[in-house]
């Protein structure tokens, strides 16, 4: 969604045609690998999240490449977070029933949208905070995981709220906790991981733009400077529309490159936490 939010900002600005060319399958990083080939000038562009980027040194024995050699963050798009939610199947209505049924059980399944993606890492980081065993079941993406979720053929999922609060929203699928540092105000009555001291911090995603390493300053400065107006007008109304929080349109040349460092770390933090080996 956003990638083309941004894509219609710069056509409104630029003289030229603007593509958005989806490239899916390995955690975004068969996407990252052809902008990292690209010719730096400029006219290729990754939109891409923190799987592909921030965690991908944690995430992956030989990543295809090296997201501080290879890669030039530009400006940051959009931040969202995400919900720890149960089937209605499941009779579980609250954090201290999920908590017993957990602890009971000694071990939840839960499924995600594949291999080394976020809800994957925060899944596993979750279950190592509560001290219980979990059984992974990766989708190809979220369109088959959810329907899956929603029969109950796994204990929990951790999903993008705006993209699963229509399914809590007619009670499909329950709310239990959500990975902010305060709740959410779409579910006031859902507590945070932080509040409830199972997380010693929020977590949550994001998207952003990257550039191929060797991007010349001047046009990394254009680029940017078109991230901060798509985010002024109409683009920034779109993302908040559709349930994310807009970046910020006054983003400073190197804030999102310093943003990723430091995200970098906090992920590594997360993988070495949970216990969560690399994968190949």
């Amino acid at each position: 969604m956003v990638a083309r939010t941004l894509a219609a900002g710069m056509k409104a600005a630029l003289p030229v045609a603007v593509v958005v060319e989806n490239k899916p399958g390995a955690g975004g990083t068969v996407g990252g690998s052809s902008v990292v080939r690209a010719t730096p000038d400029g006219t290729t562009l990754l939109v891409g999240s923190q799987s592909e980027t921030a965690m991908l040194k944690a995430n992956r024995a030989k990543p295809p490449y090296d997201i501080d050699k290879d890669l030039i963050p530009v400006g940051k798009l959009m931040e969202y977070h995400f919900v720890v939610a149960v089937s209605k199947s499941l009779n579980i209505s609250n954090w201290s029933e999920f908590l017993a049924y957990a602890r009971q059980k000694g071990s939840l399944s839960y499924g995600t949208p594949g291999i080394g993606t976020t809800a994957h890492v925060m899944s596993e980081h979750l279950l190592s905070s509560i001290g219980v065993k979990g059984v992974h079941v990766p989708y190809q993406g979220a369109a088959s995981l959810r329907p899956d979720h929603i029969a109950g053929r796994f204990d929990f999922s951790v999903d993008v709220i705006p993209l699963v609060l229509p399914l809590l929203s007619d009670g499909q699928l329950r709310p239990i906790a959500v990975t902010l540092k305060d709740r959410d105000s779409r579910l006031p009555n859902v507590p945070s991981l932080v509040e409830l001291r199972v997380f010693p911090e929020e977590y949550g995603g994001w998207t952003g733009v990257f550039a191929p390493r060797g991007t010349p300053p001047e046009v990394r400065a254009k680029l940017l400077a078109l991230v901060n107006q798509t985010l002024k007008g109409a683009g920034g109304e779109e993302i908040r529309r559709n349930g994310y929080r807009p970046a910020s349109a006054e983003q400073g040349y190197s804030e999102f490159a310093d943003f990723v460092a430091a995200d970098q770390k906090r992920w590594l933090r997360v993988f070495q936490k949970a216990g969560i080996p690399p994968s190949p």
